[in-house]
């Protein structure tokens, strides 16, 4: 039958996205002109628009058949063949259109795809080089390029790669996209939040930009930013789950107490068994004073996790069955490795954090520090902050802590001499008579009884050495175990254990250690100078 339309108007629809339309025009033509390449290769493309590869892949194979030599019609027929996943049959298609032009830019680039897809990476890198070399502002095989580098972990040729397709041609987004998510993830956080700008001012409506701005913000710990661009993907997919998690978070952390319990509560309506969810309930309904809600939550979580030891030395803490001298290793351990991303900035942001100065000044009262003298050990070093104060001392620096995602970020800071992952009495059991000066910034708070650690620092400490540490408040008994997981201590109990370990109190002061729901947290800070050992 003879079309009822020119082929002007059956290939405006084509362009217009009216593919039944410009399908039917064509299949009328190829009627009355069987042989005619072009419009076969129109109506192969449009049957891989409309995902129908296969009948794709017998149109081309049929306009190949009358016309062998076309290099574009091989290029189309090994991209149907892609998609099919058929792909060393594409291989031998890309390979016969380069055969036919040396120079055929497009046929190098989707073999290097071709390879892609099969994670080889060394062959793709090799086709989309030459790609480039043929083309050069052949910017479909930059952005491939730096996909490959990724992959191969050659992170810097990737982001010169982006950094030069972004040059080239300033609004290609995607590359804007991949590169700050190659900044996020190896730490370039500023860089990162410039690419997803740029990203945002063409796609505002990408949940995934809006996320990842989020991310990068709580990472520097710009709380109300990071909400910001949270609420934006919430907008977007009002089900995610973790970008209601991640909001509880920041609301937990800004004191907003009762939205973070209404954040997290929606996430378990629509995933009743997420375990951080129940768990970081459990930790708001603590803070609100609601022992029983928060049980439940407790034992929600151990329920979906019932050998984690940190969820149950928190029942038993709680429910005071089995009551704790120390802090259980696991809780300790997964608290600052979930915490050890942003936990310098909610430290200093949010909470006012004080203890390294605080215990600087408090050295610097009983003793003439002179750079670069000292054997120091940062006990308990979460993510450095305690060894930047004190390494302009050092002679030698050693950090030891139990999580080891903070001992990650401590290295980054190239102050330590040595970091090692483990709890510190371990720690110290090799480190006799090892240290001038021990300091314990906020680490003596997740134990009770401290004579296990008052002996081993005594222990590593030289004659005349130096102990300086802080910890929490308490006038009831010796110690006691908080619902916050922190440990108080008595005055008392600390004065009467420091003598009894060897010690001399040359240092005592009641401060305000920190900032909690906009309340001073006061706790003893003490130094104390190991006393020369005259037993026989």
């Amino acid at each position: 039958m003879k079309t009822k339309f020119d082929l002007q108007t059956i290939q405006q629809f084509h362009q217009a996205g009216l593919l039944d339309a410009a399908k039917e025009g064509y299949l009328a033509i190829l009627e009355e002109d069987p042989e005619n390449t072009d419009i076969l290769l129109a109506l192969g493309v449009l049957c891989a628009q409309q995902g129908n590869y296969q009948a794709s892949v017998n149109t081309f194979e049929a306009a190949i058949h009358y016309q062998p030599h076309d290099p574009v019609l091989y290029l189309n027929l090994g991209n149907a063949l892609k998609a099919l996943g058929l792909f060393a049959h594409a291989i031998q298609v890309f390979e016969r259109a380069i055969q036919l032009d040396h120079n055929y830019a497009a046929a190098l680039n989707n073999l290097g795809t071709v390879y892609y897809a099969q994670e080889h990476w060394d062959q793709a890198i090799n086709y989309f080089l030459a790609a480039i070399a043929k083309k050069e502002d052949y910017l479909e095989a930059y952005y491939n390029l730096a996909l490959a580098y990724s992959k191969r972990n050659q992170i810097d040729d990737a982001m010169h790669t982006y950094e030069k397709l972004i040059v080239m041609a300033p609004f290609y987004t995607a590359a804007y996209f991949q590169l700050g998510c190659l900044c996020l993830s190896h730490g370039n956080l500023k860089k990162a939040i410039h690419c997803f700008k740029a990203v945002e001012q063409t796609h505002p409506q990408q949940f995934e930009t809006q996320s990842n701005l989020a991310t990068c913000y709580l990472n520097l710990g710009l709380l109300s930013q990071a909400k910001l661009h949270y609420m934006k993907a919430l907008q977007l997919v009002p089900n995610d789950t973790q970008i209601l998690f991640n909001l509880g978070v920041i609301n937990m952390q800004q004191g907003h107490i009762d939205n973070a319990i209404d954040n997290y509560q929606q996430a378990l309506h629509i995933n009743p068994d997420f375990f951080a969810a129940h768990n970081n309930l459990g930790v708001a309904f603590l803070a609100k004073q609601k022992i029983g809600n928060a049980l439940f939550h407790f034992r929600e979580a151990a329920r979906l996790q019932p050998e984690n030891e940190s969820i149950q030395f928190t029942i038993n803490m709680l429910s005071q069955e089995n009551p704790a001298a120390v802090s259980s290793v696991a809780y300790i351990k997964n608290l600052f490795d979930a915490y050890a991303d942003h936990y310098e900035p909610h430290l200093i942001n949010t909470l006012d954090y004080q203890i390294p100065d605080l215990l600087f000044q408090a050295i610097n009262t009983v003793k003439t520090l002179t750079p670069n003298s000292l054997d120091i050990l940062d006990l308990g070093c979460g993510t450095g902050l305690c060894g930047l104060r004190f390494e302009p001392l050092a002679k030698s620096l050693t950090g030891i802590d139990l999580s080891s995602k903070m001992i990650a970020v401590a290295q980054q800071k190239d102050i330590y001499s040595e970091l090692i992952v483990n709890d510190f009495l371990t720690g110290l059991e090799n480190k006799k008579a090892g240290f001038d000066l021990i300091v314990a910034g906020d680490v003596l708070v997740y134990s009770g009884d401290l004579k296990p650690v008052f002996a081993a620092c005594k222990l590593a400490l030289r004659d005349q050495g130096l102990f300086a540490f802080n910890t929490e408040i308490t006038e009831k008994k010796d110690y006691q175990l908080n619902p916050s997981g922190r440990f108080t201590h008595q005055q008392k109990y600390l004065e009467a254990l420091a003598i009894e370990s060897g010690f001399k109190i040359v240092y005592y002061q009641r401060v305000v250690t920190r900032q909690q729901n906009n309340e001073p947290v006061y706790g003893h800070l003490y130094v104390l100078q190991s006393m020369i050992d005259t037993s026989p």
